[in-house]
Order: C-alpha cells, then sequence, then structure tokens
C-alpha cells in the first residue's frame, strides 16, 4: 500500500486545522521508529503518530493516546524532549508533491530546562493565549519523511543543523547524509512534470506500447502507482494495460482532477478486512466506503495490519498489570490471614489478664514473670502489674472485634483472588483484540484495575454462538460477563451447561434439552478450549443440567457452583460453525 504524497496533503491539511499552534504536552517512542506527540490544541488534546518503518511509514492523528512501546529511554527521545516539550506548532508546510513535513516549533528559552513529566501539565498551564517575548523564544523543526524505506524523521535547530534523527544515514549508506551537525537539506526533487499542468500532447507523447501506470509514475510528481490506477479507470472505464489508442485529453483531465480535487478520504475493505485507503473514492477497487478523516482510514487501514502484534502486546501488558493486582490482593489476604490468627489468641490475653489480677498481691515490685498452673505470663519490670493487665483487656477487646469481622474480609479477598484468577484464564484464550479490550473494561468495572482515562469503552457485546454438527446452538461465554449472560440470561433450566473441571474457563450450553452425544462432544470440546487448559492433550469437562448451576452468594461476577454432574474427558478443539461472534 502507498502513503503517497496525495495521502500527505490530506493529512497535512487535517494537522493544520487541528494542530496549528497548539502547545506539545508529551513525547513517546511508540516503536524503534515511530514516535507519538500529544498536542495541546483548540481546547483539547490531539495525538500524532509519525513512523519511520519501511513497511508502515506514515504520519496521522490517532484517536487514543499513545504509549511508549521501547524499554528505556534512547538518546533522541531525550533530545526530542528537551527541544520539543512544551514548544508550540507555529507552522506545518510540505513541500509540493514531496512526502516531506516540516513541523516548525518555538518554545521558551527558560523551559528548555529538564520539563515537568506530561502527566503533571495541568489544563491552566496550557494558557492559549500567553505571550512570550520573541527574542527568548528558541526555534527548531520536526521533520517526518515517510518514504519507505528511506523513511525518517530528523530533528532539526534554528540554524538548519541537524541534532539527530531516528534512523542516522552515513555517508557510506546514501549519498544524502543524515547525522547529527550536518547541515539538513531536502530530498533531491525528481525530474518530473506539474501534474496540474499536464496537457494532452504530453501524455501522448508519453503513451506507448508499454504499461500506462508506469509512465504515468515515471512522468509525474506526487503520482503514485494507485493514484496512476484511478486516474486511468476514471478516463477508459478501466485500468488498460497498453498506452496505445487511450483518450490522451481525457487523461490529462483527469490527472488534473485527481490532483486539485478536495480531499475525499475512503477506506476500501473485503472479506478480509482492509485492503487500501485513498485521499479520494476510488472507483477501481470496489468496496470503498467514505471516512470521517483522511486519519481515520490510515487508523482504521494499519490497526489491522498490526493487530496480531498489537494484540499480543496488549495481552501481555493487561496481564502484568493483573498480575501486579493479584500480588496486591494476595499480600492483602496474608496480612488478614495473620491477623485473624492474633485475634485468635485472645482468650491467652484475657486469661492472662485475668490471672494478673488474681496474683496481684503476691506480685513483689519489679516482678520480671507470673507463673500459673505452670504457665508463664512475661511482665515488664519497668512498669505495675496492673497496667499491664488493663493493656491486656484492651488489646482483647480490639481483637474480638476483629474476629468478628476478619473472616468476612478474608472471604471477600479470597473472592476477589479467584475472581482475578478468572479473568486471568479467560485473558489467556482472548482469540482478538476486542475481546481484550472487553476484558480489560470488566476488571476495571471489577476494580481490578485503576480505570483508563483514555481508553474508549467497547461495544457491548454477545457470547459465542456456534451450530453444532446436528444443527443445535451452543452458546459460549468468554468473558465474565458474557458467562454470567450464558448461564443465567440465555440457557433455560432443561439445558445442558458445560464447563472445564476445577479450572477457569468459559460458561458453554446447548440449547437443547436432550442433544445428541456428537453436540455434546463438541461442546465439551469447545469448553475445554475456552479454558485454561487449552494446551492441554485432554481435559476434564463437567456437564449438568442448568438448574443445577448456583451463583456463589457475595461472589464475583461469573463464579458458579453446581451439582450433581458427570465429567468427560476430551481433547480441547474449535468445533461447529460460527453463527454469531459478536
Amino acid at each position: 500500500m502507498y502513503f503517497d504524497a496525495l495521502t500527505l496533503t490530506a493529512v497535512v491539511e487535517e494537522l493544520r486545522a487541528t494542530l496549528l499552534f497548539g502547545r506539545i504536552q508529551r513525547v513517546v517512542l511508540v516503536g524503534p521508529l515511530a514516535i507519538g506527540l500529544e498536542v495541546y490544541a483548540h481546547g483539547r488534546r490531539q495525538y500524532l503518530l509519525a513512523s519511520a518503518d519501511a513497511q508502515t511509514a506514515r504520519i496521522h492523528l490517532v484517536s487514543q493516546r499513545l504509549s511508549r512501546g521501547v524499554e528505556g529511554e534512547p538518546p533522541f527521545l531525550l533530545l526530542m524532549r528537551k527541544y520539543l516539550l512544551g514548544g508550540r506548532i507555529v507552522a506545518i508546510e510540505q513541500p509540493p508533491y514531496e512526502r516531506v513535513v516540516l513541523f516548525s516549533i518555538t518554545k521558551a528559552a527558560e523551559s528548555r530546562k529538564p520539563p515537568v513529566s506530561a502527566d503533571e501539565l495541568a489544563d491552566d498551564e496550557l494558557d492559549d493565549d500567553e505571550t512570550v517575548d520573541e527574542a527568548a523564544l528558541l526555534r527548531c523543526d520536526l521533520i517526518v519523511e515517510p518514504q519507505d524505506r528511506r523513511s525518517n524523521i530528523i530533528l532539526v535547530d534554528d540554524n538548519n543543523l541537524i541534532l539527530d534523527a531516528i534512523k542516522r544515514v552515513t555517508p557510506r549508506m546514501s549519498s544524502r547524509v543524515i547525522t547529527p551537525r550536518r547541515v539538513y537539506e531536502l530530498p533531491p526533487t525528481p525530474a518530473k512534470r506539474d501534474p496540474l499542468r499536464a496537457t494532452a500532447a504530453e501524455i501522448e507523447a508519453m503513451l506507448g506500447p508499454d504499461d500506462p501506470v508506469k509512465a504515468l509514475v515515471n512522468t509525474y510528481r506526487g503520482i503514485s502507482p494507485q493514484a496512476a490506477r484511478e486516474v486511468l479507470a476514471r478516463a477508459c472505464g478501466a485500468v488498460p494495460t497498453t498506452g496505445l489508442g487511450l483518450p490522451a485529453y481525457t487523461i490529462a483531465a483527469r490527472l488534473r482532477e485527481i490532483v486539485a480535487e478536495p480531499p475525499a478520504p475512503h477506506l476500501v475493505r473485503d472479506e478480509n478486512g482492509p485492503i487500501a485507503y485513498a485521499p479520494y473514492r476510488p472507483l477501481h477497487l470496489p468496496g470503498a466506503e467514505a471516512m470521517p478523516s483522511m486519519s481515520a482510514a490510515l487508523e482504521a487501514f494499519y490497526a489491522a495490519r498490526q493487530q496480531p502484534l498489537g494484540r499480543d502486546q496488549r495481552r501481555a501488558d493487561l496481564a502484568a498489570r493483573l498480575h501486579a493486582s493479584r500480588e496486591q490482593l494476595e499480600r492483602q489476604r496474608e496480612q488478614i490471614a495473620a491477623e485473624l490468627a492474633r485475634a485468635n489468641e485472645l482468650d491467652r490475653l484475657r486469661w492472662e489478664g485475668e490471672m494478673i489480677f488474681a496474683f496481684l498481691h503476691q506480685l513483689p515490685r519489679g516482678a520480671t514473670e507470673l507463673v500459673v498452673e505452670g504457665e508463664r505470663i512475661a511482665l515488664d519490670p519497668s512498669r505495675s502489674p496492673v497496667e499491664q493487665a488493663q493493656e491486656r483487656f484492651k488489646v482483647y477487646e480490639k481483637a474480638k472485634s476483629a474476629r468478628a469481622i476478619l473472616p468476612e474480609r478474608l472471604a471477600e479477598t479470597e473472592a476477589r483472588l479467584a475472581g482475578l484468577d478468572q479473568v486471568l484464564a479467560l485473558l489467556a484464550v482472548a482469540d482478538d483484540a476486542t475481546h481484550i479490550e472487553l476484558i480489560a473494561a470488566e476488571a476495571e468495572e471489577a476494580g481490578y484495575l485503576r480505570p483508563s482515562p483514555t481508553r474508549r469503552r467497547p461495544p457491548r457485546s454477545r457470547p459465542l454462538q456456534v451450530r453444532s454438527s446436528d444443527g443445535l446452538p451452543i452458546y459460549i461465554g468468554r468473558t465474565a460477563r458474557q458467562n454470567e449472560e450464558v448461564t443465567f440470561r440465555i440457557a433455560r433450566p432443561t439445558d445442558l451447561w458445560l464447563h472445564a473441571r476445577n479450572i477457569h474457563g468459559a460458561h458453554v450450553i446447548i440449547r437443547a434439552e436432550h442433544p445428541p452425544e456428537r453436540t455434546i462432544a463438541e461442546a465439551a470440546a469447545l469448553a475445554a478450549y475456552y479454558s485454561q487448559a487449552r494446551n492441554d492433550a485432554a481435559v476434564e469437562v463437567d456437564l449438568c443440567r442448568r438448574r443445577a448451576v448456583r451463583k456463589i452468594p457475595g461472589g464475583p461476577t461469573g463464579l458458579v457452583s453446581y451439582h450433581p454432574e458427570r465429567t468427560l474427558r476430551v481433547k480441547p478443539q474449535l468445533c461447529g460453525e460460527v453463527v454469531q461472534k459478536w
């Protein structure tokens, strides 16, 4: 897919409308070759992504706050923070038909000191009416060149000297050197013609027996193979394979048209997801749909391509946060258990206090112990026996109150641990990014994670519905809330309910009172597949009527008890035909 000059032109228009005169308040490395900026402009925060990766080179706005994607703080990141944080974007330029964007940034000289972290910046520090003495301003340029394998992100000072780049280019690598302290020069302009001045005579002279797409690309600036195919499709009704006999006048008109017309962002999808994007309606590609902005089209396109990596990274990050919450809950459980153990010794404290009072007349001044019926009671010789007896009674009363509430607190903590273990188990078998986000939302609602102010709530989903080989519906819960919906809303009392034995996993029901054994075996295999034991050779799965399943009083969402049941041993695997995924 081509991130061409026409696409960049549409993006630059959006950036000028949203980021111009905004203040940069956060800079992160999203990946080894990608940066993210958080810009406060026009009363709201905007998020900009720029990538210099050869496969995904691009620049556009994104809808969510970008997170750090590399460990540590590389020198280029520290340099960007030094020069960019707190600075204002005063100009955004694109040389005609070039895949280059230049952000001109100014900031107050005194703010060049290491800045406060972006998360600590308050909105009252982002006054758009704030004025600074021009003489006290520092200026620099952030230059993004999304040019496939030659892509780069470069920081240039006010003297047009390169400060550093995300990819340094030495003389051995290219004649265009990108290293610190070198003068920055724009990429060399190709010896091509301006498409806005295309004429029928030029087109006719250019066309021949060869591929007309290649001819247009080689002749005119800013025209990618996709744009060339679109020009020919508009002019000829289809993309021809030879330039002989083509209408030169119409091709010239369509070429000028596609360059001059206002951006009309579109995304092209097929049954496997997005396959192309364009700043115009691509007539030569079926399945094009209009998008609200060029950035929205780019975000959807690249998110689909990076979904497997992003999904796995998101799962790992979410699992790490959940494990941290689990460790905290485990420490709480141990503390409560220790307090409960101490509280259970309160009878000893009361007995010691009573014995001190009973033998008070026999205790000499400065006594260090009292022995009663062979039991030793330690005493402090510097304090009076009466004080020590009263202290024991005080501790006894406090422990007695604790003993009344600690078992309930311990049970609540253990229930939360069980609920969190269920979330972790369901996360481990999550199949896609949407599923992971649903689990994250439920974890936040349950209090296992601190709510994220930037994460959008995912749409409500339905449990997975599968049709068995016998044509019977099988419903599968893949989050805690879906498990509860499957068991207590969708299932009827006489339906069969299945769950992997003694481990966390999905609730599965068969919407039939007497299903065939083949359907039961398939449902059991699905219950095993969507459980902690997915990778085991064989898994025990319990089966019972839904009416035998009960919610655990006060327990987390999705945790149940059941009896009586019978057990099957099956191989975890996907079965049946998916009817409804979400």
